[in-house]
């Protein structure tokens, strides 16, 4: 099961876990580009949401045979932070996954675990690098 039901995502979140979904690809000034999110809880109890834009170029990172987006900031601004902007943060996993949402069109059923974007990034590229939100099979 690559996906999480809410009430897992929810766990995640509450056991200090990662969680992270790919929203899509598109393109901008003749480049294409691929967005994700990602909710990262801290210690403190604040849950960061973030967006990342990289590039969606040929030459894939590889890593154990999975297929990543590149490390490649889509904007100049981003570039110390591999492409990723906090949207915002939020005292809660309920509500973190609300502003995920909201901000950035995150769906509730395509959260997977911290590591595991790798997965969808090899179906995204296995069909074609559609543009627009991404919709797993």
């Amino acid at each position: 099961m690559r996906y999480l039901p809410m009430s897992l995502a929810l766990g995640a979140l509450r056991r200090g876990r990662g969680i992270e979904q790919l929203l899509g690809g598109f393109e901008e000034g003749g480049r294409r580009g691929v967005r994700y999110a990602v909710i990262n809880p801290t210690g403190s109890g604040v849950f960061y949401v973030s967006c990342s834009a990289v590039e969606d170029t040929v030459e894939l990172d590889r890593h154990g045979g999975l297929l990543y987006p590149s490390d490649d900031a889509f904007y100049p601004e981003d570039a110390n932070r591999e492409g990723a902007r906090t949207m915002g943060t939020a005292p809660t996993p309920g509500e973190a996954l609300e502003l995920a949402e909201r901000e950035l069109g995150a769906d509730p059923r395509w959260w997977v675990n911290l590591g595991m974007l790798g997965y969808e990034y090899r179906d995204f590229v296995e069909r074609g690098r559609p543009l627009g939100p991404w919709q797993p099979s």
